[in-house]
């Protein structure tokens, strides 16, 4: 692919409802600034500015639901140049530098423990005695897995990026196939999580359907994404970060999530709250917040049981 012009695809429905009902609500080229400045600012193994500078973008709004999404993005034999040449396994380290502090660790760790005591929790009507088992998709290094398994669940992750897979905290699948092939598979999951994934995926509803076959009755569903809500286009850091062209093709914000875990067949529940702190204070807030959380402006950290 050297010296080549990346190739894209167009996307002409919906990602959430299949409406060709759109809008183009931003466009632009992709050397153009201030998108390119923000592209090469950020760490890379092999640069694709080369690839991509001449290459349209068009961020679209589907008029029926309301959903956001780049229609126009990398093809897949480009989708596994990205991944592998383009987002090293060292560009990410670089690029996640600044959140691997003590602190950033900590407070990961604190949430992910906090989503294990929930899972838990809203598990026990399904499962009986058995182990939670979970599967996380889109797993990355699998630090969520990791957590999960020193609280005695049967976790399982895939991943699509060979480096995460190899440089992994525990052992992670590559594909839906390879899981199915499972004994874990075959039982049935009582709980599936997609934790900043839907934003990076082309079909993110089949996914969740592809997903929500292996997810037992009544199991859980934990959705996690960026939450666009107000962005319309890409002129700002925070508006690259939320859409960023080449990585997050698809823009939710909360009633868009929600509205396409529906449609997999998954219904809106109250997470409830966990308390991971020594902090009697930091526990107080949490259950004032709890008290009042009808109040609470809602999110793209959201939770679902299956139907």
């Amino acid at each position: 692919m050297t010296g080549q012009s990346a190739e894209f695809v167009e996307r002409t429905h919906c990602i959430n409802c299949g409406s060709t009902h759109l809008t183009d609500i931003a466009s632009g080229r992709i050397g153009d600034n201030p998108l390119r400045s923000f592209l090469e600012s950020d760490p890379w193994g092999e640069s694709p500015m080369p690839y991509i500078e001449n290459a349209e973008w068009a961020y679209a709004r589907c008029e029926d639901c309301q959903q956001t999404f780049h229609r126009r993005i990398l093809a897949p034999a480009w989708v596994q140049k990205h991944y592998t040449d383009w987002v090293s396994h060292e560009a990410m380290q670089q690029f996640s530098a600044d959140q691997n502090t003590p602190e950033g660790q900590f407070q990961r760790a604190r949430e992910n423990a906090m989503h294990v005591l929930r899972i838990e929790k809203l598990t026990r009507g399904i499962r009986g005695g058995d182990a939670v088992r979970v599967l996380d998709f889109g797993c990355g290094y699998g630090d969520f897995l990791a957590v999960c398994d020193c609280f005695g669940f049967e976790a399982s992750g895939i991943d699509f990026s060979p480096d995460r897979r190899r440089e992994g905290r525990v052992e992670i699948l590559p594909d839906m196939v390879a899981l199915k092939a499972t004994a874990r598979a075959e039982k049935g999951f009582h709980a599936a999580t997609l934790f900043q994934v839907l934003e990076h995926v082309t079909e993110p509803l089949n996914i969740l359907k592809s997903v929500g076959e292996l997810v037992l009755p009544g199991g859980l569903l934990v959705l996690e994404t960026p939450d666009c809500t107000g962005v319309t286009g890409i002129q700002t850091l925070s508006d690259y970060r939320n859409i960023h062209p080449l990585d997050h093709i698809n823009g939710f914000v909360p009633a868009t999530l929600c509205s396409i875990a529906q449609r997999a067949g998954f219904d809106p529940i109250d997470r409830g709250e966990a308390h991971v702190t020594a902090d009697w204070k930091r526990a107080a807030k949490t259950e004032v917040k709890r008290l009042i959380g009808r109040f609470r402006k809602p999110t793209t950290q959201q939770y679902f049981r299956k139907r």
